[in-house]
């Protein structure tokens, strides 16, 4: 399935950026059998942490593949207000394995003299105020839900901006062993690239903790993440990308983060 940017940009919301650490993951890292009910959580702010404010709805899209196929899976998204959080729930559907794709849909900041407006640039220029850059964001999260060891649709892109897609079977993720993860950008290996990565249980009081940092990614665009032997848990593995771009009328400057999140049981 390709998910093309022109789709995404007929759909952008002029609202203000989320927190810089935006991400899903599931509620449990239990395994999922067909007909369960996966509850998902957006966090906004920290790793692992409920949101300091309940998330728009808006902000976020959800879409369940199977053989990287979209379904008509009902997605329910409720905001929880005891907990102040945004979570979507779906039942597992029977057949190949599922994963789920969260959306931060994307959207402009601009620097202007009054500071920064979320909004298309042409609806700020025509409120009369100078914009010195426009910025466009947006986030992917995958989450693989009840991945299986013989099932080779793990290791396909699905099209998107920015993209990681594990090399190891998500499956076949074991505490104590490295993971493989290829970083693409526009569908090519991106060097260079930071790769963060943590778990559930590892720190959830600070959000710049993490298990795994300071990595980059090679020439090929992959990165290998060493899963800690007391870490089975549920992990996050997260990559950025933000650029300058030029002979684009709507946007001056891209930004984009992309995560993959799994269950490790084993």
């Amino acid at each position: 399935m390709k998910i093309q940017i022109a789709l995404i940009l007929s759909v952008l919301l002029s609202v203000s950026a989320s927190a810089h650490q935006w991400f899903a993951a599931p509620a449990d890292a239990k395994e999922y059998k067909p007909g369960d009910t996966v509850q998902v959580i957006v966090y906004s702010t920290h790793h692992f942490m409920i949101p300091e404010g309940v998330q728009d709805a808006s902000r976020n899209a959800f879409f369940v593949l199977q053989n990287n196929k979209l379904l008509d899976t009902q997605v329910t998204v409720a905001r929880n207000e005891t907990q102040k959080a945004l979570t979507a729930s779906f039942a597992l559907p029977n057949g190949a394995p599922a994963m789920i794709l969260v959306n931060s849909v994307g959207r402009y900041s601009n620097a202007t003299p009054l500071g920064a407006k979320t909004a298309t640039k042409a609806t700020v220029k025509a409120l009369g105020v100078s914009v010195a850059k426009t910025t466009f964001s947006e986030g992917w999260c995958k989450i693989y839900i009840n991945p299986a060891s013989q099932d080779k649709t793990f290791a396909q892109p699905l099209g998107l901006p920015l993209e990681i897609v594990p090399v190891t079977n998500p499956a076949d993720i074991t505490a104590g062993k490295p993971a493989v993860f290829k970083v693409l950008l526009r569908g090519q290996p991106l060097r260079n690239a930071d790769i963060y990565a943590t778990y559930k249980s590892y720190n959830s009081k600070d959000e710049e903790a993490w298990a795994v940092k300071d990595s980059k990614t090679d020439a090929s665009g992959q990165v290998t993440v060493n899963i800690p032997s007391a870490a089975k848990d549920i992990w996050v593995v997260k990559a950025a990308y933000t650029a300058d771009v030029s002979g684009n009328a709507y946007f001056d400057a891209e930004s984009y983060t992309s995560w993959a999140v799994f269950a490790v049981r084993k």
